[in-house]
């Protein structure tokens, strides 16, 4: 994992970022391209160098209309590390140039003192361990966080701001595309800067379509208010927990049934994220509802079904991730979490 500290408009944030982390972004952009073969030695139709850098500076001018300070970061990055501008988008649209597709495991509840605590795990493919990007960002007139990136992008998997509010994602896969949409990650870089309550994030997701698959979002805030999101290209819908002590958890699948309409469920991932939830629903009763409780529940192996992921279905754990919006803290480990500890991390507020 990479720490970083940034401070600045969107383009100084994107300039140091890519000044640090030249070498893993052409690391992983050789890796993504390596899946643009069509393994007889040539590109797979439509994926040719021209196609994805057409691709690449098309969508760019779309998003510039409604999310400018998206791609003048983006030039930061690609400034920063001197590679190309289209590269830089490549990667950072690789989400809708491939089938890869995000694989976390949520789950957070409210304490029995009205407390919200959340949890995520952040599961990758072997070769991209090691690529998350921990960034106390300061950007110039809006919101400071604490949040997490994948290197060479502006995607915000996970955050708490200094306002209080906290969110973590995991990914949804979806039938249809929307040429209309924002990427889905760039929406979550959004609201972290933007948003101050987890309300803030539901109308603000309301006012966005997204162009592929779809996203599912644990959201909690300093009040102790406590939501799962699902963005789906056809829709969003939420749910928030019962009684006090109830909790909140979200695999790779849709739970709402008018949005499961869409949804591919011939995902590579689809089984194991069943599993995952049916684990969880096993273990929801045994889960102390206190720090350590939700800490050791991401140490779980359980199978089929483990949160901490060693290989299964292609996917490994890079990073636990735990937030606390009230105390505007993050615990992360660096690496398996049943091999590491958690290491705690905090935003101050200004």
């Amino acid at each position: 994992m990479f720490h970083l500290q940034t401070s600045g408009t969107p383009r100084e944030l994107g300039k140091a970022h890519g000044r640090r982390l030249k070498a893993k972004i052409c690391q992983l952009l050789d890796h993504y391209r390596h899946g643009f073969r069509d393994g007889t030695g040539g590109w797979r139709k439509g994926l040719d160098p021209e196609s994805r850098r057409a691709f690449s500076l098309k969508r760019s001018e779309m998003i510039a209309h409604i999310y400018p300070e998206a791609c003048e970061e983006i030039d930061g990055i690609a400034t920063g590390s001197g590679l190309p501008y289209e590269d830089i988008w490549e990667l950072n649209l690789i989400y809708e140039l491939t089938d890869h597709h995000p694989a976390c495991s949520l789950y957070g509840f409210q304490d029995f003192n009205g407390h919200s605590l959340l949890g995520k795990s952040d599961d990758l493919e072997a070769v991209e361990l090691g690529s998350n990007v921990l960034t106390c960002s300061e950007p110039k007139g809006v919101l400071k966080s604490l949040n997490m990136h994948f290197a060479g992008t502006i995607w915000t998997t996970c955050a708490v701001n200094e306002a209080g509010l906290a969110y973590g994602m995991t990914g949804l896969r979806a039938q249809h595309q929307n040429p209309k949409g924002i990427p889905t990650l760039f929406l979550l870089h959004l609201l972290v800067s933007r948003c101050e309550t987890a309300v803030e994030v539901e109308h603000l997701c309301s006012e966005y379509q997204i162009s592929t698959n779809g996203v599912s979002l644990l959201i909690g805030d300093a009040t102790g208010d406590l939501m799962v999101l699902e963005k789906h290209t056809t829709g969003q819908a939420t749910r928030r927990p019962g009684p006090r002590g109830a909790a909140l958890w979200q695999t790779n699948h849709c739970c709402d049934a008018n949005l499961r309409e869409d949804e591919d469920r011939n995902s590579p991932t689809h089984q194991n994220s069943l599993d995952r939830e049916a684990n969880i629903v096993n273990l929801d009763g045994l889960v102390p509802r206190t720090l350590k409780g939700l800490m050791d529940l991401y140490r779980t192996h359980d199978a089929p079904g483990g949160l901490c992921q060693h290989g299964a279905g292609g996917l490994h754990t890079d990073t636990a991730i735990i937030m606390d919006p009230t105390e505007r803290e993050m615990w992360v480990t660096e690496g398996y979490p049943c091999e590491t500890e958690f290491v705690k991390r905090s935003i101050s507020v200004r």
